[in-house]
């Protein structure tokens, strides 16, 4: 039962160390004041047997030198009820009062509270909060885990797993009956009922998940027992498919990084069984250093993949059927060689800092028409380096990249003999101005023959990077 009543102070609904620190407080009432103190501010009743009735005292005194009313007091929480009547009205100066508390346990764990409103003109806050704890001497059924995932299970076969039924409470539990429900979900080795735990004491309980048809199932176990609640209840789940075959391969496995694509393919990925695979998922889980090439959309097959930097590009495809179960990933690769003789990639750090590849011709200067960089060699741009008319032998810049970490790339598919200088420019007025670490690769015939880290700073700085002695077995060397 509970009793709602009416009665006294202020003091908000605020945590129990809150009030006491007030109550700490030594307060001297004004004249003419009153001072209204509720003692204790808390009452915990602990452990009481079912169907027996406790009493707690909570004390209302008046320590000021002026009357107080008490306006209302409420009671509220389940098993506590009030044993006496309300303390409504006035309070004279030094008077006090009291209002009794009973508690006969509902469940393992009671709680409550007495709210106690007054017209004590000297509290800071509004209401007296007087918290009430009890605990019952029942029992406590808990199944442990509540949900059990038996997972993915190949056709015609079964997984066991199973839960542990636990005693929470406080007094000896009976359990009195267990029930598995549904069709694909059984218990076996049960323990005999019924059978007694002790507070504290648990017992497992085997449990197996033997599919009938493909696809998603559930099923519950129910365990009857002398808890308050009587039943508790665990959620089984599982699901029964052939793991679906992931197939994949890259269409051609090697091409020239910016003038070939490829295809990432895997449309012959299958299930066993015949499910549907409705989910293509393919992610990049490899590339080199400085790429920024990403992985196509679609989705069995991802086309027109085209790398920007040469090395080996790794990727991952994981199917799912129609019925959620995912496939073991299937790898495969795909490695960007170079086309040219020469071919040379440029990458940075930190992006806000303008980095420019130059290569010089032999005799070059930098900013000449013997140099290659964004002002005259993007797309091939307009140098005629080594024969005349020739340009096989002529550089170009296919990438300038202002605002991002790169690449920028410079290459010739067939250089005149010479010697030929590699600079990075770091272009004035860029939004990022401190170190940046800058790497440089150099391809000879298809294969890495040079690469290089080096940190620069200062804007409007010009850093040698590598000297390429081309002939008849060309060199890089570097600086």
């Amino acid at each position: 039962m509970i009793m709602t009543r009416s009665l006294l102070i202020a003091l908000p609904l605020i945590g129990l160390s809150c009030v006491e620190s007030e109550l700490a407080e030594v307060k001297q009432p004004d004249d003419g004041q009153p001072m209204l103190v509720v003692e204790p501010m808390e009452i915990n009743f602990g452990v009481v047997q079912p169907m027996d009735v406790v009493s707690e005292v909570i004390t209302l005194r008046n320590d000021g030198n002026e009357a107080v009313e008490i306006v209302s007091l409420t009671l509220e929480g389940t098993g506590f009820t009030a044993a006496s009547a309300a303390p409504l009205g006035w309070l004279a100066a030094g008077d006090e009062t009291e209002f009794w508390v009973e508690y006969s346990p509902v469940f393992v764990e009671d709680t409550g509270w007495v709210t106690i409103e007054s017209s004590d003109s000297s509290a800071d806050i509004e209401e007296t909060l007087v918290p009430l704890q009890g605990q019952g001497a029942y029992p406590l059924l808990v199944i442990d885990p509540p949900l059990v995932d038996f997972g993915w299970v190949e056709p015609q076969s079964s997984v066991d797993s199973g839960v542990t039924l636990r005693n929470d409470g406080l007094a000896d539990l009976t359990v009195t009956e267990t029930l598995v429900v549904g069709a694909d979900f059984s218990a076996f080795n049960e323990p005999v009922v019924p059978f007694v735990l002790a507070p504290g004491e648990e017992q497992w309980m085997d449990l197996t998940y033997t599919p009938l048809t493909l696809g998603e199932h559930s099923g519950s176990l129910w365990v009857e027992s002398d808890t308050p609640a009587g039943t508790a209840q665990a959620q089984l789940i599982g699901g029964s498919s052939d793991k679906p075959i992931a197939v994949c391969y890259a269409d051609p496995t090697e091409i020239a990084p910016l003038r070939e694509s490829t295809n990432w393919m895997g449309e012959d990925s299958y299930d066993p069984s015949g499910a549907i695979i409705n989910e293509y998922n393919w992610v990049m889980i490899e590339a080199p250093s400085g790429a920024t090439a990403t992985m196509p959309s679609g989705t069995a097959n991802r086309y027109n993949f085209r790398p920007d930097v040469a090395g080996t590009y790794t990727a991952q495809l994981t199917v799912y059927n129609e019925f959620g179960r995912a496939s073991d990933p299937c790898i495969t690769s795909v490695d960007a060689v170079p086309a040219e003789s020469l071919w040379i990639e440029l990458f940075w750090q930190y992006p806000g800092d303008d980095m420019d590849l130059h290569l010089l011709a032999p005799g070059g200067g930098l900013e000449s028409n013997n140099d290659c960089y964004y002002m005259n060699c993007v797309g091939g741009g307009w140098l005629d380096w080594g024969q005349i008319g020739n340009s096989d032998d002529d550089p170009s810049l296919d990438i300038d990249d202002i605002p991002g970490t790169g690449p920028e790339n410079i290459n010739i598919y067939e250089p005149a003999d010479g010697t030929f200088q590699v600079y990075v420019h770091d272009f004035p007025s860029s939004i990022y101005t401190g170190a940046n670490e800058v790497t440089v690769r150099i391809y000879v015939g298809g294969e890495l023959a040079y690469e290089d880290s080096k940190s620069i700073s200062g804007e409007d700085t010009y850093t040698h990077f590598a000297t390429i002695e081309w002939g008849e077995e060309p060199a890089v060397i570097g600086h």
